[in-house]
């Protein structure tokens, strides 16, 4: 007698323990991709601080900063741009991130949409951090440091994500330059 039954083919255990082990795989897929879009988050905030700080810098490069005839940094007959002038002479201790950022030299006003005023020039503000928007200050170090005549210049970016206060601390030292009052003796 000839029977019509096949033994080929998966039982039910077979297929339950596939499905568990498919569903175990997927859960830890999602939990990657979680975190994969929190750290790209996080990234795209570093990147953007980066941005504005190296900008800052490149700004702050390009003022006036002329030593004078005696070419000593302090001179009477210096001519120095208001953004290099060291308006507050206690945060030159600090190395901190979070002090550098509480109390800079100088930062730009900042509208209540998050948007830098570029035309009004806060003189030793208190900087405040703010969930919804990045804030920048700057300090002038003026430590005729590596050489006489140089000013270090030390941009901090804050924001807050996550709960956390982050900063980005980006520091440049600056010459002045030598000006004899005279055409052609920078």
């Amino acid at each position: 007698m000839r029977y019509l039954k096949s033994d080929s083919g998966f039982t039910l255990i077979e297929i339950l323990i596939a499905i568990v082990i498919l569903s175990v795989a997927l859960l830890s897929v999602a939990s990657t991709s979680i975190s994969v879009i929190k750290g790209n988050a996080v990234s795209n905030n570093v990147t953007e601080a980066v941005a504005l700080a190296q900008d800052m810098i490149e700004d702050l490069r390009n003022k006036n900063f002329y030593l004078g005839s005696d070419g000593v940094l302090g001179g009477g007959d210096d001519t120095i741009s208001t953004e290099l002038v060291n308006s507050n002479t206690t945060n030159d201790t600090y190395s901190e991130n979070a002090d550098l950022f509480a109390s800079p030299d100088h930062a730009y006003a900042i509208d209540a949409n998050g948007n830098e005023d570029r035309t009004t020039l806060l003189n030793s503000p208190s900087l405040t951090l703010s969930a919804s928007y990045l804030r920048r200050g700057w300090v002038i170090k003026e430590d005729n440091n590596p050489v006489t005549g140089m000013k270090t210049l030390i941009v901090v970016v804050g924001w807050s994500e996550g709960g956390f206060n982050r900063y980005i601390k980006v520091t440049t030292v600056i010459a002045g330059m030598r000006y004899l009052g005279m055409p052609g003796t920078i």
